[in-house]
């Protein structure tokens, strides 16, 4: 999908695409995970808030397009990784923060599915609606 978004603001597709598959999982990494004696204890952002909030990396998303060129299409690939990142969490039980960072909905009264559950249906169907949208949008004319 970033290469689409990227083709349609005339922005380098590759290098959208490739920044958003390695941008996947930077939801959860960006919360900044700290040890103590070599066990995780805890981040410094609570997980599923500010790192999981759609409105942020919507912003990232149009600042990347504003922005233009190369660094603007690395912004736009990290913004559609982190939200495909944030898609595939949206129908757990623990929800995301659709409207506020600190407070989660979910889909439906218990969630569709726990966490990595559906992870190789959802990568290969946003893979799929990624490439139908770039077809679309002109690409490999």
């Amino acid at each position: 999908m970033a290469a689409a978004m990227a083709r349609l603001l005339g922005l380098p597709e590759l290098v959208a695409a490739a920044v958003a598959t390695f941008s996947v999982t930077l939801p959860d990494w960006a919360e900044i995970p700290y040890y103590r004696n070599g066990v995780r204890a805890g981040s410094l952002i609570a997980h599923r808030t500010l790192t999981h909030w759609p409105i942020l990396w919507l912003i990232v998303a149009i600042w990347g397009a504003y922005e233009g060129g190369l660094l603007g299409s690395a912004m736009l690939g990290v913004a559609m990784g982190a939200m495909t990142h944030i898609l595939g969490d949206a129908p757990n039980p623990m929800g995301i923060p659709w409207l506020w960072p600190t407070q989660r909905i979910r889909i439906g009264r218990k969630g569709w599915w726990k966490s990595g559950t559906h992870e190789p249906f959802m990568a290969l169907a946003f893979a799929a609606l990624g490439f139908v949208i770039w077809r679309l949008a002109g690409g490999m004319t």
